[in-house]
């Protein structure tokens, strides 16, 4: 819950229910805000009160809230460096083995109808894997087609949350699947999956390509 209880926001007019959370209708990240809260600035409608972090709710991620926070102060000390959240967040579940992604899921690629192919690579495939003791850990990419962008990464095993920043770089500069196959990383390391998941997808990828210019 959070923990706003005995600041008095109610009777400034800012409206907290009774998790106290800022109440907001809709689901993240299209959601409508309360009246004179600005989803951007984190500026409620009294303008030397701002509210960021997980009392705003999703994504309530660490990474996310102490970016909110910075926002939050850029805005209030007019500081023009820093003036929005960038879109694509990752998201990390520290468990064993750990689990990360950033970007769309398969899901949200059909939802939308965006045609895509998947590759994907084992540790296990790599030296790096083999000498940890991780053959199980893998990661997944999905392409566009035909494109070949990146749309999405994840991620399972040691060091997901890691790994998965490499992908997060890619989307945030809209890069493609030829990023991977062209860049050369460092042997043997984990970081190695990215370009063997992106050659898995490159056979998938082409004849893709091939069959969109034959209909």
């Amino acid at each position: 819950d959070g923990n706003t209880k005995d600041l008095g926001l109610k009777e400034l007019g800012i409206p907290i229910n009774q998790y106290g959370l800022l109440m907001k209708k809709g689901a993240h990240p299209k959601r409508e805000s309360p009246d004179g809260f600005d989803p951007i600035t984190y500026q409620t409608k009294v303008p030397s009160i701002y509210i960021a972090g997980d009392v705003i709710g999703a994504p309530a991620l660490a990474s996310t809230s102490m970016e909110q926070g910075r926002l939050a102060m850029c805005h209030a000390f007019d500081l023009h460096y820093k003036t929005k959240l960038d879109p694509i967040l990752p998201a990390g579940i520290y468990t064993i083995p750990e689990i990360s992604q950033v970007g769309k899921t398969e899901e949200e690629c059909k939802n939308a109808n965006i045609p895509y192919v998947v590759g994907k690579d084992k540790y296990g495939n790599h030296g790096r894997g083999q000498i940890i003791g991780d053959t199980e850990g893998m990661i997944k990419m999905i392409f566009e087609v035909p494109s070949g962008k990146l749309l999405g990464v994840h991620v399972i095993g040691e060091i997901a949350s890691e790994l998965v920043h490499i992908g997060l770089a890619c989307l945030s500069f809209g890069g493609d699947i030829d990023f991977f196959i062209h860049t050369v990383f460092n042997y043997p390391t984990l970081g190695d999956v990215y370009k063997y998941a992106a050659y898995s997808a490159l056979g998938k990828l082409n004849k893709a390509r091939e069959a969109a210019v034959k209909t």
